[in-house]
């Protein structure tokens, strides 16, 4: 049977009744989907080059060992969350972390009526501000763990210095659990995101705690440089273009 797609706005789900869940904290994990080490294409086209594929092979095993000890915490109270990786100085001390927390990871995601994403990039601390995701919605559903989940997928496009690069964004969402946040930064379906895939990585909850009697208090970033997703770009375009003339 053809699945039925559903093409609507995130701003659909502004006014969503909660029942009840208004608070709380959400834990994930993080877990590769694939290696490039393993990779067919890679291993084929580096098949003269046995240290290099080495070196990545290497860097795959200890960054994939590595992740996961990763552990990060979404923290919501009505309409406003706060994602991020929980620090823990024993991983950020290891020489393999900023390739196992990956480039998303070790950003700060705050979504309320404006979807604002703290990032430390280029010598600078950055505030920028993200559009409102658009969802493709389907009647595509599986069981994790105890919940049913329907599947939802967006695409995230960069401006990159050969053009415009798209990302698909693939998630799971439990309507169960009427909270519409997620992972990095990804909000506003009808359900709590259960799982995120994107690239070759998966963030996939592991614990649930909803109004426990546990004080929430969510701040919103306030240090660094308020840019839109546009200027954000042009900013690294500029970055990567003054790199290349000195090297």
């Amino acid at each position: 049977m053809n699945k039925q797609i559903i093409v609507l706005s995130i701003i659909l789900f502004g006014n969503f009744c909660w029942s009840q869940q208004t608070k709380g904290i959400i834990k994930y994990k993080k877990t590769y989907i694939n290696r490039l080490s393993t990779n067919k294409n890679f291993l084929n086209k580096n098949k003269n080059n046995p240290e290099f594929v080495r070196k990545v092979k290497e860097i795959d095993s200890k960054k994939s060992d590595l992740v996961k000890e990763l552990r990060f915490e979404l923290i919501f109270k009505d309409s406003v969350s706060v994602f991020k990786a929980q620090n823990i100085l024993e991983l950020e001390n290891n020489r393999f972390y900023s390739f196992a927390i990956g480039p998303e990871g070790g950003n700060v995601y705050y979504t309320s009526k404006k979807n604002i994403r703290k990032i430390d990039a280029y010598g600078e601390v950055f505030l920028v501000e993200y559009p409102r995701q658009e969802w493709k919605l389907y009647d595509e559903e599986k069981k994790i763990g105890e919940y049913t989940c329907y599947k939802a997928t967006t695409t995230e496009t960069v401006k990159g210095r050969n053009g415009i690069i798209k990302t698909p964004v693939e998630v799971w969402y439990a309507p169960k659990i009427n909270i519409p946040h997620g992972p990095l930064g990804y909000s506003n379906l009808p359900g709590l995101i259960i799982e995120l895939s994107m690239r070759n990585y998966k963030y996939y909850v592991s614990e649930i705690m909803l109004n426990s009697s546990k004080e929430i208090q969510i701040k919103k970033p306030t240090q660094g440089k308020i840019v839109t997703k546009d200027e954000f770009e042009e900013i690294g375009l500029k970055a990567m273009s003054n790199f290349k003339k000195v090297f």
